[in-house]
């Protein structure tokens, strides 16, 4: 399954946020459907950190969009500032034909923008 992420993100400029952590998502098989998705965002300049999780049932077939925020406080760490940093995401996934459960993740570098 190849997932990714846009390469660029929107930064709040206001909440220091990344509004909302997306990309592409394709699955190997038709018969495959996302279970759980997470996304964080980390950027080593500044220390700052965030957690977001795609709602299953918001789905988009080709992309996710990690619109989540988890329960509690903590979903973010630190203010983000424009420029390079890490996207990590997480999804799991059942596939009714063979009645099976996977689990992929992926990184990559991804530059914050100005929303």
């Amino acid at each position: 399954m190849p997932g990714r992420w846009d390469d660029n993100q929107s930064l709040n400029a206001t909440t220091y946020q990344v509004e909302w952590p997306k990309g592409p998502l394709t699955f190997d098989s038709t018969t495959e459907v996302p279970t759980w998705f997470e996304a964080w965002v980390v950027q080593d300049s500044t220390g700052a950190s965030q957690r977001t999780f795609q709602k299953v049932v918001s789905w988009v077939p080709g992309r996710w969009t990690a619109e989540g925020i988890g329960p509690g406080l903590g979903w973010i760490h630190g203010q983000f500032e424009l420029g390079p940093a890490k996207g990590i995401a997480l999804v799991a996934s059942h596939d009714s034909a063979t009645n099976t459960d996977k689990v992929f993740w992926w990184e990559h570098d991804i530059v914050l923008v100005g929303k």
